[in-house]
């Protein structure tokens, strides 16, 4: 009963505004930026094609029919196309509309051109050519994904229900068909679905750049190369690593059989095919899902449906970790456990899951239509899940490495930053200002406060000082230091941060040092920061960390992290009914390990540093030596 209501947080049901669109059979949505596109789809009331284009603002969830310049040529109504995205570009492509110059309005055609919206220019392009003995027969029902500035699309339907069993390749910068492929496969909106990302993610190893001078390499002081920790981070896809489509299938519903094919594009116009149906795994698969809807999200594919049994129907999401290739389910709570839902869209910025649908409406009816309704948008919070897309890497792994040797160094290091305990970090000031935006503006008021007190010097011994609203630099900081009130583990791993730009050494792994990053990114608003930290607890939640990163997570208002972090805490407590509890009532305790005693070898214990729990923390992986303490000289 706890865990349904904590597994409510996560979503939330929300009606929608403005110009809302009509129930629609076979519309496309898009997702562009913080908006969804949504073209065309026959109207139920009237039963006739649309070519209306309608946008829906993610945030305020308002709803835009966008007007049509007079001077565009309009793509004809249809529905069961398929719609992309490519840059500020929406894609459409193929589709079924009204036989033109036809009286009969039940007469229809399939379609097979390329139409080009352009989002900031509120226009539509002109038509493309045919393209030759490349292009595609005309399709509805199809699959489409783009990737590698390349539109693929795959299989779908004939104008008389026959499969079309082949894979077309457009080249989105030449405008033209390049590739036709046979894919002996049925694949249509229907039981399957092609999605891609914009963003891969990385997975770094340590360059182990050289020292600046031989000497220092022997220092004890410095971090070692081989402790040195990389998460994974998100970039743009390049030749050497592309973005790859992944092809869900689910099919024969009372005995669902599932295929996953993966395509890869090559640096020409070819591709090739992975089949990855028998690496997936898992406790639970998931149902079989109709027409269902996907997005790549990190290291995670996010498939969703409608699911329909003789006893329970519902809308359905599972992820697919394709790291670990295991399958698991997002419960979305109550949002969507009534009424009718059938399109799920992605918003990567947020990493939020959009489902469309009337949460007044039947689910049976309105599929056996085909219809789909936007009065109501249920949102699902996946970072709460532990599904987000990583934060990308400022520097490459090279550079990071070399700004942590010029600090440890002390290169170009003309200015301090004093820690509570009066101990000193030495650094470059320059670096400060440049990578810390408090620390620029906090200067740049002391420059102005001393050009102040000139001004503002006596000319005359009978001189009276008029009273000031003048507001200088903080007081902590002068011309050549900095005082932080902080410990000096914590100053060293923040700077550490300024001149890395990423969270890499032992030291900032440490879940107690994390929770004062945290602190520290909220407090001087270093959203880059924020996010480092956010992406390494994530990483490392635990039942041991879980209580802590509650609670920071709390105190900095990171809702998500928050929210995963108690439900880490309530499952496990869950399992430990009856065991007993932490003296402070709080949660769980830890399992007993020599680790997590916070302690250094010799047995002196330390206190825990502010705005963190006085739960039991252990050091991360690759950060220590299971003793709780750190392969540097700095001890929490």
């Amino acid at each position: 009963m706890v865990l349904a209501s904590i597994f409510d947080l996560t979503s939330a049901c929300r009606k929608t505004n403005g110009a809302i669109p009509p129930k629609l059979v076979g519309a496309s949505t898009t997702v562009i930026g913080s908006h969804m596109y949504l073209f065309g789809g026959r109207q139920v009331a009237e039963r006739k094609m649309a070519s209306d284009l309608y946008r829906f603002d993610l945030e305020t969830l308002v709803w835009t029919k966008l007007p049509n310049h007079p001077d565009d040529d309009l793509p004809c109504p249809r529905y069961f196309h398929s719609s992309d995205s490519w840059g500020n570009l929406l894609i459409i492509f193929g589709g079924m509309s009204n036989q033109p110059d036809s009286p009969n309005p039940d007469e229809l055609c399939v379609l097979n051109d390329v139409r080009l919206y352009d989002i900031e220019a509120g226009r539509w392009l002109p038509p493309t050519p045919d393209g030759g003995g490349e292009a595609p027969r005309a399709r509805y029902a199809h699959l489409s994904s783009v990737t590698a500035d390349r539109l693929f699309i795959i299989g779908g339907q004939d104008f008389f229900n026959t499969w079309l069993d082949d894979v077309c390749v457009y080249d989105l910068l030449a405008r033209t068909w390049v590739q036709r492929r046979d894919y002996p496969r049925h694949c249509g909106t229907y039981r399957s679905v092609a999605v891609s990302s914009n963003l891969t993610v990385r997975h770094p190893t340590p360059q182990n750049h050289p020292r600046f001078s031989s000497s220092a390499s022997d220092d004890s002081e410095n971090t070692a190369p081989e402790s040195l920790v990389f998460h994974p981070y998100s970039a743009a896809p390049t030749e050497d690593h592309p973005a790859d489509i992944y092809l869900y299938s689910n099919y024969n519903f009372t005995d669902v059989k599932r295929e996953l094919e993966v395509f890869s594009p090559l640096p020409d116009t070819d591709f090739t095919i992975t089949d990855r149906s028998g690496s997936m795994a898992g406790t639970t698969f998931p149902p079989g899902l109709r027409f269902p809807t996907g997005a790549i999200l990190g290291n995670h594919l996010i498939i969703a449906g409608t699911y329909l049994a003789h006893s329970y129907q519902s809308f359905s999401i599972w992820v697919l970790d394709l790291q670990t290739m295991h399958w698991s389910r997002i419960d979305p709570g109550k949002a969507v456990e009534n009424g009718s839902w059938f399109r799920g869209c992605l918003a990567p910025y947020s990493n939020k899951f959009y489902i469309f649908g009337n949460r007044d409406g039947n689910l049976v009816d309105d599929y056996n239509r085909r219809l789909l309704s936007w009065e109501h948008v249920a949102v699902v919070d996946l970072e709460a899940f532990g599904i987000y897309q990583p934060p990308p890497a400022r520097v490459d792994i090279s550079m990071q490495e070399l700004g942590l040797t010029a600090l440890e160094e002390g290169i170009l290091a003309d200015f301090e930053v004093v820690c509570e305990d009066g101990r000193k970090v030495p650094c470059s000031r320059k670096l400060l200002e440049d990578r810390w935006p408090w620390f620029r503006d906090q200067r740049r008021k002391l420059l102005e406060s001393a050009l102040h007190a000139m001004e503002s010097m006596p000319t005359s011994s009978m001189h009276v000082d008029l009273p000031s609203t003048y507001k200088g630099a903080d007081p902590r900081l002068t011309p050549r230091a900095l005082h932080l009130s902080e410990p000096y583990p914590i100053t060293l791993a923040l700077i550490q941060y300024f001149y890395a730009q990423a969270l890499i050494t032992p030291l900032q792994q440490a879940p107690a040092v994390l929770s004062q990053l945290l602190v520290l990114a909220t407090t001087y608003n270093i959203e880059h920061l924020e996010e480092l930290v956010k992406h390494a607890m994530h990483r490392a939640l635990s039942n041991s960390t879980s209580v802590g990163v509650y609670e920071v997570a709390t105190l900095c208002n990171c809702r998500s992290l928050q929210i995963r972090a108690l439900k880490t805490v309530m499952s496990y407590t869950q399992k430990r009914s009856g065991t007993g509890k932490s003296k402070d009532g709080r949660g769980p305790p830890p399992p007993p390990s020599n680790s997590d005693h916070n302690t250094n070898g010799g047995g002196e214990s330390y206190s825990r540093p502010r705005g963190t729990s006085d739960a039991k923390w252990r050091t991360m992986g690759g950060g220590g030596d299971n003793t709780g303490t750190y392969s540097s000289k700095f001890v929490i």
